[in-house]
């Protein structure tokens, strides 16, 4: 049986506040940091689902819908060399959906400046609290992909996801997946793709719901600076990330033939289940 451990933060003097009602519980951003215990797990669920549906003559390609799935994060209990970043830590992710499943392993340092991610071996992207970049998916006959290179395996291979692999991809330059102290307002840059710069941003305060547990988290936005159709939020804590709600408005449906016959709006949200932060 998993013993869930749940903390609930105490007041610790901030002008930071939990804003969203009923519960205000002040917050200490001051001393926020990632966990980065070895053996430190969580749970979670990821759910599919598609929204604003036109014309409505293609809703029944979504009748499945929404989908469902379970996933696991842990780091590793060792630590490992990369040469470009010494010592770093691992946090290995694994999502199943349906016949699927999907395997990463990401690797961090973490400092009193900043959470950092140097790469990751792995085809997957679900992984806590870094995700590799999302490009649009693709829907086809109802079959929401995430590239389009994975729907021609899918359709090859009859398979969805690609599987642990032992290919290092190096993230150059590295990716700052969190900054401290968290403190709103806070923004920086964590993709620099020339036309297209990815920032992330620190906008507030908002609680967690586990169980009995109301746990402050920041919820924190990425933002694309020339796509205004990716709604991306994920929400970190002191005891990790508690959560990942992302959308993609006006996403192109085609049929068989390659041909838009409509569009949809698609969510996609992690949902953690429940955790054990080690000391």
């Amino acid at each position: 049986m998993v013993l869930l451990l749940v903390f609930i933060f105490s007041a610790c003097g901030s002008d930071d506040a939990v804003t969203n009602y009923p519960v205000q519980e002040p917050v200490d951003t001051s001393s926020f940091e990632y966990p980065f215990t070895m053996g430190s797990y969580w749970n979670y669920t990821k759910t599919l689902s598609v929204e604003n549906i036109r014309p409505d003559s293609i809703r029944y390609l979504f009748s499945s819908y929404p989908l469902t799935g379970n996933g696991y994060s842990e780091i590793l209990n060792y630590d490992t060399n990369i040469a470009i970043g010494g010592t770093v830590r691992i946090i290995y992710d694994r999502l199943i959906q349906g016949t699927d499943t999907a395997a990463s392993r990401y690797y961090y340092t973490n400092s009193t400046n900043s959470l950092v991610c140097y790469g990751y071996r792995g085809g997957s992207t679900p992984s806590f609290p870094f995700r590799k970049q999302q490009q649009a998916y693709t829907i086809a006959d109802g079959i929401v992909y995430d590239s389009f290179s994975q729907m021609s395996s899918v359709i090859a291979g009859g398979y969805g996801y690609r599987s642990l692999n032992d290919t290092f991809i190096v993230l150059s330059p590295v990716v700052v997946s969190l900054k401290y102290p968290v403190l709103r307002n806070t923004e920086w840059v964590i993709f620099n793709f020339g036309s297209n710069i990815i920032s992330k941003k620190y906008i507030s305060w908002e609680n967690y719901h586990l169980d009995t547990a109301a746990i402050p988290c920041i919820k924190t936005q990425r933002i694309w600076s020339n796509n205004s159709n990716y709604i991306f939020y994920d929400y970190y804590s002191k005891y990790g990330q508690m959560k990942r709600d992302y959308t993609f408005k006006n996403q192109p449906v085609t049929n068989m033939f390659g041909i838009t016959i409509g569009y949809v709006d698609y969510k996609e949200v992690y949902n953690v289940t429940s955790f054990n932060v080690s000391r």
